[in-house]
């Protein structure tokens, strides 16, 4: 087992430099508490405080970690509070914009100042995150095939067929898709079905394509891009609700009307889907919040709390 005289040989600092780190108490400069850090990682060093009595010795903070902040956020994170609350668990927010501000607070697993961590959106690869495991338990709603983060994901391919079967039933058969960025799971398993359902439906045209790294600004471009298109769709599908309702609000400046002009399906089934009387995909992100906090609960107590089912479907207009 890796000890701090090991660190002390490995970075050439003092113990007692080495001993602030790890207890938390006492100034370190930066530079050397990077140095210790990153060696306490590569030589899978655990504090014995922690390695002792895990059990007992916890902050009950858990953190939850997210590059930037959209609507969705806000709800996701209302609702993962709210059941860690429930069970004595307090959680701070990390805005994560770069991937040395991810890395430092993933960090904070290795001396303990977090007992586990909440991923809703990353920067870092898998492999690199992942290694921060064996320091706390790590959850997400993105889908990841790692044996040590716990992902809960929706597999967006079945509910996301069903609605293009929904819309083409209707006599929608030139349906509009924005969609997030290909670097997203999701976002691929929604192109599958679309390129399914043509294969088997030849009449629909759903060329209509757009893909966006952000929320910020989506829904005025998406829809500044349909005003310009001669051959518009008579539906668009969206990959959130905020940015299905900016697109409806701009349709609604330049003096269209919704639905009558265009359909807009949002995802999420969230607060704005209500407000805008807008039909939506709910992909039970309230669920996902819950079972995220159900399993980092269950990997950190010798108690067993129940999982929510997950059942993705069709939210008509409110």
């Amino acid at each position: 087992m890796t000890t701090i005289y090991d660190l002390a040989k490995k970075t050439g600092i003092s113990k007692s430099t080495i001993s602030r780190v790890v207890s938390g108490n006492g100034y370190v400069s930066e530079t050397k508490r990077k140095i210790i850090l990153d060696a306490m990682h590569e030589m899978n060093y655990i504090p014995n405080q922690v390695a002792k009595n895990l059990r007992k010795k916890r902050t009950n903070t858990i953190g939850f970690l997210t590059k930037e902040y959209f609507p969705l956020v806000g709800e996701f994170l209302n609702s993962f509070t709210k059941i860690a609350a429930k069970h004595g668990y307090s959680v701070n927010v990390y805005f994560t914009q770069t991937a040395d501000k991810e890395l430092k607070t993933l960090r904070l697993l290795t001396t303990h100042a977090l007992d586990a961590v909440f991923i809703l959106t990353r920067i870092n690869s898998w492999d690199t995150i992942s290694s921060y495991a064996k320091f706390g338990p790590i959850s997400t709603w993105h889908r990841v095939n790692r044996p040590n983060i716990y992902s809960n994901f929706i597999d967006h391919y079945p509910i996301y067929y069903h609605v293009i079967d929904h819309l083409y039933k209707n006599g929608h058969k030139n349906i509009g898709h924005v969609l997030s960025s290909l670097r997203n799971a999701n976002t691929r398993a929604r192109i599958r079905a679309i390129d399914d359902f043509n294969t088997s439906h030849p009449d629909s045209n759903q060329d209509f394509r757009l893909f966006y790294h952000t929320q910020t600004g989506t829904g005025e471009d998406a829809a500044k891009k349909w005003l310009a298109t001669k051959n518009r769709p008579s539906s668009v599908m969206f990959y959130a609700d905020f940015v299905a309702a900016e697109f409806i609000s701009t349709l609604r400046k330049n003096g269209k009307k919704v639905p009558d002009d265009c359909l807009v399906v949002g995802s999420d089934n969230s607060e704005i889907a209500h407000m805008m009387n807008m039909p939506t995909i709910d992909l039970c992100f309230r669920n996902q919040a819950h079972n995220a906090f159900i399993y980092l609960y269950n990997e950190l107590n010798p108690d067993r709390l129940p999982y929510e089912n997950q059942n993705p479907h069709w939210v008509d207009a409110y």
